[in-house]
């Protein structure tokens, strides 16, 4: 049980409410404070495991100010507040609280809440455990195998994707008097599929000489200080490290992880990890590479020593090398396609919780193939052979969506001539899918919470709950902030369902993997057709390339299809396409400006303001408050030219 509560709540009644509430049941209050002036004492004095977190406190420092101390120190909070404003919400959300409690709230809510903060710190330790144990073996286990000193660095490297997501990463050995005697990067290519690149294969890529590459490399420093490279850090980092500045510009990568290892014989191994995404890397997996820091000490030495003694024997370097790392990687996603970063970044968090019974909300856009994310986290479940029940509560008719998810006893109501099994009883022992979690009904909204908490339902006209054993995932394509703020959805439910969040990218922004989808998609319906379609024409492939993609996957696979039933030939034309393409306006006679040409005069505006500058501080894109990558999208398709 968590031994120490903090009480941080400014309003005497509720504060002493809660210390009742909470003595009653067993915990040390280990004190109240009214601000974060009196907490942050409270907390210099004591060691606290968990705090109960008002938002709006007395002086300029809110609950919010509190939490991002309490994160840098790795206690646990829960937010208690009656507030749903949507701007406090988002920033509330940043924070990363262990749960939210809303105002007025019962006895059983507030002890659930801490029930599951507890629940939730726990499973984060053995998460960080776990995964340090199976990498520890793996190291063992890897550097005693017969292999080439090349081949064990990348099978260890590529053991971290999971825990480390990267598309692409440098393995740098230095000796103690600092001079490089190795290097070797790593491309992702697919999911499970890697690319070896050695010097030669980075000057052929970058379009260089060796020549220019040598002076490049002697002007870099060999940094090995341990650190995450994001934003503007990483734009610095670019400016005092040209090498990185060529490996970033040549695989279009946008931030850095560094981890350095001094081995027993004094040597340096550094790890570089790079991805294609901003906001990747975090503290947590610079905190992983530290947990297993003594261990890629002892055992990597062994395969330094190995490269120096028999350097002259190497096998040659692979082109492609297919990853064996965790035991989740045997199983595969189905119907899954693609290798864009912003999809193989989803698929990595999914591998991560997959196997545990965590509550996981997924967002994205329609068409965009959240219920098949959650079918692949159920069949990689270990209640893969329990019932997987899908309910779209957008499609349930109002007056019987609580019998349909409760389910009804006979003649609970008019027209209940038997009992009736609510799709929550059909799901247990496995999982049930809410799709359109967004649309629930408010009222039902706390029955939902109830069943998340207290893992028990009741059925319209029943006498007694009904046990159930499940995992709930959930979907939607609104954005559940705007809702909260609007009084549509629950506050708390949203944090209980939000332990795990997974975000679906839109097509438009993985256009790189249209051809892969296309060539899947006329696959498929040749089979179902009969048909022999080989492919598309290059005008065919740029008009979907050029497309944006509102209904995303799903719109794609419906123009193929149409295409292809419309089609006499084997290979796809242009003439066959009708996409809801914009047409180029006409002059606008009326003086009134389009919403589009607003948009484009004002980006024009801040980069004159800039002078042509986009990125970091100061920047058009700081001064518009979006990321850099959203204004080049923007200034692309309105056609700005710097």
């Amino acid at each position: 049980m968590t031994e120490r509560i903090l009480i941080v709540e400014d309003e005497f009644i509720v504060a002493h409410d809660l210390e009742m509430i909470v003595s009653r049941a067993g915990y040390t209050i280990a004190g109240t404070a009214d601000s974060v002036k009196n907490a942050l004492t409270i907390l210099a004095a004591q060691e606290v495991d968990l705090v109960l977190l008002d938002i709006f406190l007395k002086g300029k420092q809110t609950g919010i100010d509190l939490a991002r101390i309490l994160m840098t120190k790795q206690i646990p909070f829960i937010y208690i507040s009656a507030n749903s404003n949507e701007k406090v919400l988002e920033a509330a959300k940043s924070t990363l609280p262990y749960g939210f409690i809303v105002k007025p709230y019962r006895e059983k809510d507030v002890l659930l809440s801490i029930d599951i903060a507890r629940y939730r710190k726990t499973h984060s330790q053995h998460l960080k455990i776990s995964s340090k144990l199976f990498m520890e073996d793996f190291i063992i286990a890897i550097s005693m195998k017969p292999l080439s000193w090349q081949k064990k660095l990348v099978l260890i490297a590529g053991a971290f994707q999971p825990y480390i997501p990267f598309d692409f990463m440098v393995l740098k050995g230095i000796a103690g008097d600092r001079s490089r005697y190795a290097e070797i990067g790593m491309l992702r290519k697919q999911f499970d599929e890697y690319e070896i690149v050695g010097v030669d294969d980075f000057i052929k890529k970058s379009r260089i000489t060796a020549d220019q590459l040598s002076p490049i490399s002697t002007q870099t420093p060999a940094m090995t200080d341990d650190a995450v490279y994001d934003g503007d850090d990483f734009t610095q980092l670019l400016t005092i490290a040209p090498v990185k500045k060529l490996i970033s510009g040549t695989y279009g990568l946008q931030s850095n992880l560094v981890k350095s290892v001094v081995l027993e014989n004094g040597d340096f191994i550094t790890f570089s990890f790079y991805s294609r995404l901003q906001h990747v890397f975090k503290q947590e997996h610079l905190d992983l590479l530290n947990g297993l820091e003594q261990t890629l000490a002892k055992h990597f030495t062994h395969i330094v020593e190995l490269e120096k003694v028999s350097a002259c024997q190497q096998e040659p370097a692979e082109t492609q090398q297919h990853s064996p790392f965790p035991p989740l990687k045997d199983f595969k996603f189905h119907d899954i396609i693609g290798q864009s970063p912003a999809l193989l970044n989803l698929l990595d968090q999914a591998l991560i919780v997959a196997p545990t019974d965590t509550s996981v909300l997924i967002t994205g856009e329609s068409g965009t193939g959240k219920e098949l994310i959650a079918q692949n986290l159920h069949r990689l479940s270990s209640r893969r052979s329990k019932p997987l029940i899908a309910v779209n509560c957008a499609a349930l008719p109002a007056d019987l969506i609580e019998s349909i998810l409760f389910g009804h006893e006979k003649g609970s109501f008019t027209g209940a001539i038997s009992q009736r099994i609510g799709k929550f009883e059909e799901a247990n022992g496995g999982t049930i899918f809410l799709d359109e979690i967004g649309e629930m009904p408010f009222d039902l909204q706390a029955k939902l919470l109830r069943v998340l908490q207290e893992k028990e339902i009741e059925r319209i006209g029943g006498r007694s709950p009904v046990a159930v054993d499940l995992r709930i995932i959930a979907a939607t394509n609104q954005q559940l902030e705007k809702e909260i703020a609007r009084g549509r959805f629950r506050l708390d439910l949203f944090f209980r369902l939000n332990v795990f969040p997974l975000h679906v990218p839109s097509l438009r922004s993985r256009k790189d993997d249209i051809p892969l989808l296309v060539g899947c998609f006329i696959d498929k319906h040749n089979r179902a057709l009969g048909k022999t379609i080989a492919g598309v024409s290059g005008k065919f492939m740029e008009k979907l390339m050029a497309y944006d993609w509102p209904g995303n996957i799903r719109e794609l696979e419906h123009v193929i299809l149409r295409s292809m039933l419309l089609s006499a030939a084997e290979t796809l034309h242009e003439n066959l396409l009708e996409l809801n393409m914009p047409e180029k306006e006409l002059p606008n006679d009326s003086g009134i400006k389009t919403i589009e040409e607003n948009e484009r005069d004002h980006i024009i505006n801040v980069l004159n303001k800039t002078k042509g500058k986009v990125a970091g501080i100061g920047g058009a894109a700081d001064l518009l408050g979006i990321p850099t990558t959203t204004l080049n999208s923007k200034m692309k398709k309105l056609g700005i030219l710097r």
